[in-house]
């Protein structure tokens, strides 16, 4: 038997139904973007998520892999909302297409103190309208908000212990599928687990231990991730990453150097580019992984995205892709 602590023995970290805590005030939130993309363009990120996730092996945005979102230190906004938003629009997307079922098509877990996952925020995005939807109404929203179990958590290792129960969840469901006649199966809707936060609480494991001792219990965690990506193949995991990618410098914005859109010359050749994952928009930063933790992190993720500020814009960019062809991607984010 392995001498390894056992990150899911601790005290479980109970589910919470959606649309058990919500509230009855709700706001919209618009943003605009001052770029133009020109829409026959192949590189544009904007085509994929209009489609939303889809089935294993289509598109950026694809079940049967492990997905993350992370932002870039001292060049984005460091809220939780602004990582939050293209995770919770793919969420929403999917579950407006989703049947009626008795089984959970979405697992949250999340630090407590974490709100873009909120189910008044959840509820907002439901009712609200888009140029190719309308907005439900706020029973159908509730009714779609019950099938979502958020896991409230306040350490990694409640965490890891959180994402055991989903994966007891899963399984006990493929086995009653599986069980089943064909003419009596139901439809399965596709599954979402979304992880916020791992990586800080991976810090609440290296201050009180090491730095190794967090990289261990990350590691077997994101391998428990992987291994659910690939057993259940109508499941998305999508990591949202809190801390950030890259050192933080506060000098920048006052003397901004050029980025990958506008460098020339050699000037990105100044700084090495650390395993041939970059931005191509900040070519200035000479490593998106200096420590332990982030290189563990990115180690155990298929699909990265980093979604970051250029000339006062939004954008997301895929900075790795393991398991496809869409290393490069780029688009504007305008939600």
């Amino acid at each position: 038997m392995s001498s390894a602590p056992n990150v899911y023995s601790a005290e479980p970290a109970l589910p919470v139904l959606a649309d058990g805590l919500l509230q009855h005030s709700e706001t919209t939130e618009t943003s605009t973007a001052p770029y133009n993309v020109h829409p026959k363009s192949d590189w544009d990120l904007k085509a994929d998520w209009s489609k939303g996730i889809q089935s294993s092996g289509q598109g950026v945005f694809r079940n049967g892999v492990v997905l993350a979102f992370s932002r870039l230190q001292g060049r984005s906004d460091e809220s939780n909302e602004y990582i939050a938003q293209i995770p919770r629009y793919l969420l929403i997307k999917q579950l407006r297409n989703t049947t009626p079922s008795h089984e959970s098509t979405a697992f949250i877990i999340h630090p407590g103190s974490f709100e873009a996952f909120a189910p008044r925020t959840l509820l907002r995005d439901l009712q609200s309208s888009s140029e190719t939807q309308p907005g439900l109404s706020r029973e159908e929203a509730i009714r779609i908000l019950d099938s979502v179990q958020l896991f409230p958590v306040h350490s990694f290792v409640n965490a890891a212990q959180a994402i055991g129960k989903v994966s007891d969840v899963l399984q006990g469901t493929k086995e009653n599928q599986e069980q089943s006649s064909e003419s009596t199966r139901p439809r399965k809707n596709p599954v979402i687990l979304i992880v916020a936060g791992l990586d800080y609480l991976t810090e609440g494991v290296i201050r009180s231990s090491n730095p190794a001792k967090g990289a261990a219990f990350l590691t077997a965690t994101l391998r428990s991730l992987t291994r659910l990506s690939r057993v259940h193949a109508d499941l998305s995991i999508m990591l949202v990453n809190t801390n950030g990618l890259g050192n933080s410098n506060s000098g920048w914005e006052k003397h901004p150097k050029p980025t990958g859109l506008h460098a020339h010359g050699n000037e990105s050749a100044r700084h090495p580019l650390e395993d041939g994952i970059h931005s191509i928009f900040h070519s200035d930063v000479s490593s998106l992984f200096p420590t332990l933790l982030m290189k563990t992190l990115d180690q155990g993720i298929d699909t990265h995205f980093l979604i970051s500020d250029a000339k006062g814009t939004q954008v997301i960019e895929v900075i790795k892709d393991r398991a496809g062809d869409g290393l490069g991607k780029w688009g504007i984010w305008e939600q």
